[in-house]
Parts: structure tokens; sequence; C-alpha cells
């Protein structure tokens, strides 16, 4: 009887399950397109060595909150905390679609080399 309970039960969740289709593309992922033609390293020189804007770059998603793609020491996390940062808007972990996960993988691709690259400067440059 138990198993017959339990055969029931499986069959009735598989029933009520579908296979979630994920849309080839959605409306979130317009404002991050930028990034297929991104080049982290132009434009980290172009931001910190002619605008000498030394915030680190972050991505954001609701699970895990403002992410700069480094690993957390307390030396990045006195930086991040001294030059401050700015968000790759539209960013999220709510993916609505194939294109928009493979554009916030880019982003997080992106903060991380870009803040290596700050990350570097900051170390030969401590008085910036």
């Amino acid at each position: 009887m138990a198993l017959l309970v339990a055969v029931m039960i499986a069959l009735a969740t598989a029933a009520c399950h579908r296979s979630a289709q994920i849309p080839a593309t959605s409306p979130d992922a317009d404002v991050l397109r930028w990034l297929d033609r991104a080049d982290a390293s132009a434009d980290f020189h172009d931001h910190v060595e002619r605008q000498h804007d030394t915030r680190f770059i972050s991505v954001y998603g609701l699970s895990f909150g403002t992410e700069f793609r480094l690993e957390q020491t307390p030396e990045t996390e006195k930086l991040t905390r001294k030059h401050g940062s700015r968000r790759i808007e539209g960013t999220s972990d709510i993916i609505t679609s194939v294109e928009y996960q493979r554009l916030v993988n880019k982003a997080s691709d992106y903060a991380h080399t870009y803040n290596t690259l700050l990350l570097t400067y900051l170390r030969d440059h401590p008085d910036t």
C-alpha cells in the first residue's frame, strides 16, 4: 500500500512538473548587448588613466548583492571602500533568456578583468 501511494505521488508530481523553457532572448538583454563589443582593458585605460576614475566595477544580483568578482581580502575590501564602485546596470541573477544569461556571464568576466587591472594599478600607485 505504501508503495502504491509513493508511486501515485511520484506520478502526480511528474505530471505537474513541466520542463521550463527559457526564451532565446528578452528585453533585459538589450541593456547588456554592449558587452559583446566591450574591451575591459581599453575601458580600464580610458576610465583610470584618462578620466582618473578609480572606482571598481560591480555586478548585481538579488541573491548575492553587489559583487566585484575579486577575491575578498582585507586589502580588496579596504580598496573598494576607499575608491567606491559603479555597477554594470542591468545585471541580475534572475535569468530571463539564454542571451541574457550569456551577457550576465560576460558582465562578470568583464568586471573580473577590469577589477584585476585596477587592483594592480592601485597597488602600483598607492597614493591614488
